[in-house]
Parts: C-alpha cells; sequence; structure tokens
C-alpha cells in the first residue's frame, strides 16, 4: 500500500526540508514514472508553451484521479513530471499514463514520453533515493525528491535501456480520468518587472553537502528578493480570469477534441462555471463550491501554488527586479566557478498557472512556471552547461 509516504510527517516550511528533515528511503518495491514532451524546446519556440505545461498538467489530475487523492508523491517539472508509484497501483496508473500519450497527442499533436523504472534496479545501479514532505498549505502538501536515483532513471528511459520500461498507447485498459483539471487563468504579470525560471543542481553526490548548497542559494534569494511573500510570483491583484483561449485549452485537453457536440457541451459548462466565478470574485458573493468561497478564488491559487520544489535540482519562480536578478546571476556564477553547481535561468515578464483539483476532496495544487517556456528553457540552458562538462 501507499501508507509509506501518508505515514511521512510534513515540515511546515520549505527551506527547513534542507535544515531539520530527516528524509525517508523510498522503499525498493516501488516505481518512479517520469514522463515528459519529446521535442519540448521546439513546441515552446512555435509559442506553445501552455500546451507543453498544460500536458504535464493532465498527466498529474490522471495519476491523482487513480489514487483517489493528492497525497502522493510527484514533482511537477515544466514539461513533465515526475511520480514515485507503490506496486499495487503500478498497472492502473500504467494504463491511465497510456491514455494521457493517446489524449495529448490527439489534443495537441505532442508527443509525450513516459517510462516506470523499478526502484530496485535503481538501487542496484548503486543510486540512492529519499523524499520529504513539506505542507504548503491546508490543502496541498509538497514532495521533495533527493539522490542521484532520477537522473539515472531519466538516463535510462530516454536511451530505452529496457523496452518494458516505455509506457506505449497500446497499454490503455480504461479511459484516463481528467476530471479536475483547470485552466481559466490569464498569465499573470510580474509585480516587479522580471519573472525568473530558476533551476540549480548542485554538484555533488552527498546528501548533506547538497542541502547545505541549497541552503546557501536559498539565503541569498531572501537577502536579495525578500520574505517569500515579496518574491511569490503570483500577487491577488494580477491573477485574472481568462476569457477565451484559456477555456477552449481547458475543453480540449478534458475532451481531447477541437470541436464537436462534447467539446461544445464542455465549453459551455466551463463558461458557466466562469461566469459565476467572475461574479463571485466581483460583488463578494458568499458562494460555495466544494471546500471553496468562490470569492476567495484567488487566494487559493497564491496559498496552493507550486512554484518552488526540489527532485535533485532546486525549482523555482522568481518575480523581482533586473538588478535582483543580477545580483543572483552573480552569486550563482560564483558558485558554479566554485563547482558547487550548475544552473540555469529563464526570464519572462509573466508566469502562468495550471490547475490541478481533485474533486470530492480539498486537495489542490497550483502548477506555476514562467512563461514563454519558463522550467524547460532553463533545462535547456543548464542541459548546454552540463555537456561542456
Amino acid at each position: 500500500m501507499d501508507d509509506f509516504y501518508k505515514n511521512i510527517k510534513p515540515s511546515s516550511q520549505f527551506q527547513s526540508i534542507f535544515e531539520e528533515t530527516t528524509v525517508a528511503k523510498v522503499p525498493d518495491d516501488w516505481f518512479v514514472l517520469i514522463t515528459d514532451i519529446v521535442g519540448s524546446t521546439k513546441a515552446i519556440e512555435e509559442g506553445r508553451y501552455k500546451d507543453v505545461n498544460t500536458a504535464g498538467g493532465l498527466t498529474a489530475i490522471a495519476v491523482a484521479n487513480v489514487y483517489g487523492h493528492m497525497d502522493f508523491p510527484f514533482v511537477f517539472g515544466g514539461d513533465g513530471v515526475t511520480f514515485l508509484l507503490p506496486i499495487n497501483l503500478l498497472f492502473p496508473i500504467r494504463s491511465a499514463i497510456a491514455d494521457t500519450i493517446l489524449q495529448v497527442k490527439s489534443a495537441f499533436g505532442l508527443t509525450m514520453r513516459a517510462g516506470i523504472v523499478p526502484v530496485q534496479e535503481l538501487y542496484r545501479a548503486g543510486t540512492e533515493l529519499f523524499l520529504s514532505k513539506f505542507k504548503a498549505s491546508d490543502h496541498y502538501v509538497q514532495c521533495s525528491l533527493f539522490g542521484t536515483a532520477l537522473p539515472l532513471a531519466e538516463q535510462w528511459i530516454k536511451e530505452g535501456k529496457d523496452e518494458s520500461y516505455l509506457v506505449r498507447e497500446n497499454e490503455k485498459i480504461l479511459p484516463a480520468d481528467f476530471t479536475g483539471f483547470t485552466c481559466r487563468w490569464k498569465d499573470v504579470p510580474s509585480e516587479r518587472g522580471e519573472i525568473v525560471s530558476l533551476i540549480v543542481k548542485p554538484n555533488h553526490s552527498d546528501l548533506d553537502v547538497c542541502k547545505k548548497i541549497v541552503i546557501r542559494v536559498l539565503n541569498f534569494i531572501k537577502s536579495e528578493y525578500g520574505e517569500e511573500k515579496e518574491y511569490h510570483p503570483l500577487s491577488l491583484g494580477q491573477i485574472k480570469l481568462g476569457s477565451g483561449g484559456e477555456l477552449r485549452k481547458e475543453a480540449i485537453a478534458r475532451t481531447g477534441n477541437h470541436s464537436g457536440f462534447k467539446f461544445a457541451l464542455t465549453l459551455i459548462k466551463i463558461w458557466i462555471e466562469r461566469t459565476v466565478m467572475a461574479l463571485a470574485i466581483k460583488w463578494k458573493l458568499p458562494l460555495k463550491s466544494g471546500h471553496y468561497s468562490l470569492d476567495r478564488l484567488k487566494e487559493y491559487q497564491v496559498m496552493s501554488a507550486d512554484f518552488r520544489k526540489y527532485d535533485g535540482t532546486l525549482k523555482m519562480v522568481i518575480d523581482g527586479t533586473k538588478k535582483h536578478r543580477l545580483a543572483l546571476e552573480t552569486f550563482l556564477q560564483k558558485l558554479e566557478g566554485e563547482g558547487l553547481l550548475h544552473y540555469g535561468l529563464f526570464v519572462s515578464n509573466r508566469s502562468l498557472m495550471t490547475c490541478v483539483l481533485k474533486v470530492a476532496s480539498s486537495d489542490e495544487v497550483h502548477f506555476v512556471d514562467g512563461a514563454d517556456g519558463g522550467f524547460a528553457m532553463a533545462a535547456k540552458s543548464l542541459k548546454e552547461k552540463l555537456k561542456g562538462n
């Protein structure tokens, strides 16, 4: 069962994951599932960054609907998601991902690659895999992943080390359930001028050393950018409901179609819900939907925003000025020169949200990325540096 993860006590602050928390070793009968979009950089350069992010959001809700809740280990990376799976859910999740591959191709013309690697095999190869939890809000508990196993799992999947690791479209048994996927918000402009999508990779295999490197980066960000609420990429005044393209994208994602009766019906339903949301927000109407007070919808987006995470690399979306960013780059270049880390960074003037809500529960997460490519473009910059080593 998945009691291993449920029984881990979450930290109350993100930075305390690296300062105080004792990580738990992932059981060797679990599995690593990694999804990503093949050719995501090209798609982003064509202006399709929202399609790429949407694909990641669909995998997250498809897996959540197999679990029946969202208290399971996963990390969103922009163009894909990394999951840890207990053996009892391996086959239904494999089927859901197979159908998600089909739906992403049908709806957006994107090729999703997915692979599932046994943790036992990664341990046999001499790697380690640990995790911890952070309570981001009453509605979202975030997983953090540590160790050397994930890069090897990703390498095996991309290189096709074992054909049985790859998830194929024809493995679909039952349709994936995307109920709870929403995409109703416009891109969120920066309040201070720049949205930075940052990826920092500590250059050390020792877990404690990696934690100390991350703490140094987090402390610098705090000293330069201010408290978390000051560099949070979502601000209540900048969050606006979408009115066209965003709603169509949700309808496409949920139906797999661009037209037809099912698509039209879904789009009408989304429009009605969006109108009720807008009225509740504007007029402070005390309407309820599940655990939501609709007049406080924007607050929920901020409190359960997934804008900083760790999966062997520190990933953050930060709102700041150009001066802040230049100081951050100078600091990171110094640590890079000392051989402590490598980093990738991408700058935009706005961020975007992809929302996943577990229907009939209070579970939710709002994935945040920088617009125009965000994490995917930062990852491209990081990979180019790593190739040069």
